[in-house]
């Protein structure tokens, strides 16, 4: 059985290896190419339409060259522009600058804008070719900032001027990173519904983020928990990831170039990265339940912040591939790790981290496909990977609350056990009355308590008369059926709130809080008279039994070594003056 949980568990982990291999080489592949084309693009007719994706009527060229204007891209040898086949540009990690090439008719009365949605590239310039030929810059966009003044968008969105004669135009876009972007033509209210759901989205993401965060900062302070301690981390770290990556940042420091906001990003991947793997085993006790699995997991922990420092040296495209395996390491190591503790361990709110990571890995995945073409760019594949996030820092928070529950559960659990291991350290095996261990304990607290409250408190030492001849005529067996019978008759006899214990052998204490002189004879003599008149039968035989019993009440500043003592000396006068009579 730990076999086949085992074998499950590597192939869990080695299909979400497999999954996330595939999901980093789909995001770095480049788009699906169409045929070359020596001409330029058919002619776009905007004519009625609030937004159009611009790949389905471009053609592209990677300029390995890196020219910087259309005339030193044209003039001598007319590159092969490549039609697209897919409703965005993904070129993957590629050398050289990327050139779009499309045609406008001519247009109404109404401007329209070029909208990018990849804010980090490092520079972007568009290109129009004039009546005479000459290509001149389109300008920028000019939008009103949150402080009311107006500058530059800081997305990248080119304005072109409305009744704009029918004109070529050449994008340029160069970067370091992945040359994966959706482009639109759009009217002024096209991009303005396009805004609005942008910011709806982030600032649902982020609310949600901002909420959860605080929640669970009133639980760490309540729980003293580093669980959530991490989680907390993770969470923010994650949002500022895609804080950097959306560009919302842009909107209050539109100064802040792509090489800065790039940085920023790997250090959020390094730290959210480094917060999965603590929180994890934190969440896990890894450190407890799986050590062998926790050793992989602090291995691990130096990686993030260290490609931080091989940034400078493996730039931006090497920092997106180490990052990327970085972050597939960190998966793979995470669900390996939820794997084995809900499989192995009988863990159960591992569940929620293994679905937790799943809303992320397919969220991520949605995201992919929906940049290559495969499935359509709408609202859920564009927001994807930031849906998934969402979806994730909420089950991990369900995670908590239930781990919670688990441990409390747990902890009730091992105090039921510790109650009933305890009463079986306490009770007697025979007769199932407390034991000398529980009279030790409990009548010196007695004495304290009835000193303290100027309470009685009054001790009976309690011995079968003639027990030995029992054992000797009948055996042991039936000896030890009389102690029973005994025991049940004295339990019967008492006030509640009086202990009946076996002292050993064939004596027994009672323990009598609040009972006076007078109130502990009556008592006594009750029991006395109780044992006697109820004979142990052995098949057709009748084993009657008496016993001797020593009393004594507690004195003013008497200890409860020398009350027991007292009520000892009594039984030995009890049995010397003829026994089955109570004495003290």
């Amino acid at each position: 059985m730990m076999l086949e949980r085992r074998q499950w568990a590597f192939a869990g982990s080695s299909a979400l290896v497999i999954l996330g291999i595939l999901l980093m080489f789909v995001w770095s592949w480049p788009g699906t190419p169409g045929a070359a084309s020596h001409g330029w693009p058919e002619v776009i007719d905007v004519a009625g339409q609030e937004r159009m994706p611009l790949a389905p009527y471009s053609a592209v060229y990677m300029d390995t060259a890196r020219r910087t204007t259309p005339e030193a891209l044209l003039d001598k040898d007319p590159p092969d522009f490549v039609e697209l086949d897919s409703r965005s540009f993904n070129q993957g990690i590629s050398p050289g600058v990327l050139w779009v090439a499309f045609a406008l008719q001519e247009l109404d009365a109404r401007p329209r804008l070029l909208s990018l949605d990849n804010p980090l590239f490092d520079s972007v310039i568009l290109f129009a070719q004039e009546e005479s030929g000459q290509w001149q810059e389109v300008p920028r966009h000019q939008a009103v900032a949150w402080d009311q003044q107006r500058r530059p968008a800081w997305r990248h969105v080119f304005h072109i001027e409305a009744d704009s004669p029918a004109r070529r135009y050449l994008l340029r876009v160069e970067t370091g990173q992945n040359l994966r972007f959706h482009a639109e033509i759009q009217t002024f209210e096209g991009h303005q519904a396009q805004a609005t759901r942008f910011w709806l989205v982030q600032g649902g993401y982020h609310g949600i983020i901002l909420a959860l965060a605080v929640y669970n900062l009133f639980l760490l302070f309540s729980l003293r928990d580093a669980s959530y301690a991490w989680y907390i981390a993770f969470i923010l770290s994650t949002a500022g990831y895609f804080f950097f990556q959306r560009g919302v940042h842009l909107e209050f420091f539109p100064e802040w170039g792509s090489q800065t906001t790039q940085l920023l990003m790997f250090l959020c991947v390094a730290l959210l990265s480094t917060f999965a793997l603590q929180f994890s085993r934190r969440f896990l006790l890894m450190r407890r339940r799986d050590p062998d699995w926790d050793r992989w997991l602090r291995a691990a922990l130096p990686l993030p912040l260290a490609g931080i420092l091989l940034h400078v040296w493996l730039g931006t495209a090497g920092s997106v591939l180490f990052f990327s395996l970085v972050a597939l390491a960190v998966i793979v190591l995470v669900v390996g790790a939820s794997l084995r503790a809900y499989r192995l361990h009988n863990f159960r709110p591992a569940l929620y981290l293994l679905l937790a990571w799943a809303a992320m890995v397919i969220g991520a995945l949605l995201f992919v496909l929906g940049a290559l073409g495969i499935l359509p760019n709408n609202l859920i594949t564009y927001y994807g990977f930031q849906l998934g996030s969402a979806l994730e820092t909420m089950m991990l928070s369900l995670a908590l609350a239930d781990r919670i529950r688990e441990l409390q559960s747990q902890r009730k659990a091992l105090a039921r056990r510790g109650d009933q291991l305890e009463r079986v350290t306490l009770l007697d095996d025979l007769t199932g009355l407390y034991n000398r261990r529980h009279l030790d304990r409990c009548l010196p607290e007695l004495v304290a308590r009835a000193h303290s409250l100027g309470s009685p408190l009054s001790v009976a030492v309690i011995d079968a008369d003639n027990f030995k001849q029992v054992n000797d005529v009948h055996g042991h067996a039936v000896g030890d059926q009389v102690l029973i019978r005994m025991g049940q008759v004295m339990a019967d006899s008492v006030r509640r709130g009086d202990m009946v214990c076996r002292y050993g052998g064939e004596e027994f204490v009672v323990l009598m809080p609040g009972a006076d002189e007078t109130m502990a004879r009556e008592i006594a003599e009750r029991l006395r008279r109780a044992v006697a008149s109820q004979p142990h039968l052995v098949g057709e035989m009748s084993i009657g039994q008496t016993v001797s019993i020593g009393l004594a009440t507690l004195q003013t500043g008497e200890s409860a070594d020398s009350l027991f003592l007292r009520a000892d000396k009594a039984l030995y006068e009890a049995k010397s003056g003829g026994k089955d009579r109570v004495v003290g």
